[in-house]
């Protein structure tokens, strides 16, 4: 029997069971593509602090301005801690760390159904050497924003929004964001240099013409697609757990889930370990470390899904502090910057702001 049976090989699936290995844990790991990290879904943006944690080798641009694009106008951030990683050998690293612990890893192989009974958990897997009957105190779910394991506990799925990406031959030196809620009313566009390429991408309606429209003549070089889950859902029921997308922990206003999929990975490697109520430990070490962020950020996701088509209202007020919006800002850390500009940007414009609070208020 194993301690902890693990769905999904991605980047949270595989440092979950490097962990747990680690700590010696006998850990089983499966995986329904033929070879890791491929085709990848997700873009390879992120803060220093996720480079600091995977390895530097991983980077291959660091844009340092973000335009914004609105339209009312444009304004440009800039910071020295934005990353381009590749996502495939991220997610390649992570698996052959897990694996060099003592992790049975199993590809080509999916999770059909699990029961969960006397305290521990049964669980069919197929493969083409056919179905295979596995027993583990732990079931753990990191198979992404569809999670059937997620299903199969009777959780709540979070909103799911379909995004498309393109991988384009040109070149550019910054991130580039695209907020308009008549052309992708669900989200944004983006684009993100990587050495020779940019990726571009939305999400939600309208997300093919919009990335089409920004593709133009430029040769496309691959197409992708995934699904961006919007507001966390419950990290568990019984001895199944759920981390990272699985668990809806992306952030809701960027889409960005590596951070949090790593790092729920280690709150509930440390709960399991720790033992007794490993999910009330769980849920306690997630909200402490990170989980708090997350649930700022999906509230203010919902203010700007109201809100931001208001562009006379905080376009400005974006625009007119810049510099301090550089000093705050974080990639990770959204709220961050909402709270600067609550309470720094009212003695700019206290009419826009009365306005603003009087409708959060009356609606």
């Amino acid at each position: 029997m194993y301690d902890v049976l693990v769905i999904g090989a991605g980047p949270a699936g595989s440092n979950v069971s490097y962990q747990l290995s680690r700590k010696g844990f006998r850990v089983r790991m499966v995986d329904l593509k033929e070879k890791i990290g491929i085709p990848n879904h997700c873009s390879g943006l992120v803060d220093k602090r996720v480079v600091d944690i995977v390895g530097e080798e991983l980077v291959t641009d660091r844009p340092s301005i973000a335009e914004i694009s609105t339209p009312l106008g444009s304004f440009s951030l800039k910071s020295e801690r934005m990353r381009v990683i590749d996502r495939v050998f991220l997610d390649q690293k992570l698996a052959s760390m897990a694996e060099s612990e003592g992790t049975e890893l199993s590809l080509l192989t999916s999770l059909t159904e699990f029961h969960q009974k006397e305290g521990r958990v049964v669980s069919t897997l197929k493969s083409r050497k056919g179905f295979e009957t596995v027993e583990s105190r732990y079931i753990i779910g990191a198979d992404g924003p569809a999670s059937s394991v997620r299903r199969s506990l009777g959780i709540k799925s979070p909103k799911l929004l379909s995004s498309l990406q393109f991988d384009l031959s040109r070149k550019s030196d910054r991130v580039k964001i695209n907020l308009d809620r008549k052309k992708t009313p669900d989200f944004f566009s983006w684009e993100i240099p990587n050495q020779n390429e940019v990726e571009i991408g939305a999400s939600g309606l309208n997300s093919e013409r919009a990335v089409r429209d920004m593709a133009g003549g430029s040769q496309i070089l691959r197409k992708r697609g995934g699904l961006v889950p919007i507001g966390p859902t419950e990290l568990g029921r019984g001895n199944g757990y759920l981390i990272g997308d699985a668990a809806g922990l992306s952030k809701a206003t960027t889409g960005g889930g590596l951070y949090a999929a790593l790092n729920s990975g280690n709150s509930l490697s440390s709960a399991i370990e720790n033992g007794n109520d490993v999910l009330l430990g769980y849920q306690r070490k997630w909200k402490n470390f990170f989980g708090a962020e997350v649930s700022r950020d999906f509230k203010i996701r919902r203010l700007l899904d109201r809100y931001e088509k208001y562009y006379s209202l905080w376009v400005p007020l974006a625009s007119s502090s810049i510099s301090g919006i550089n000093r705050v800002g974080d990639v990770d850390y959204p709220s961050k910057t909402m709270l600067y500009m609550l309470y720094s940007l009212p003695l700019r414009f206290p009419l826009a702001l009365m306005e603003f609070v009087s409708k959060s208020i009356s609606s």
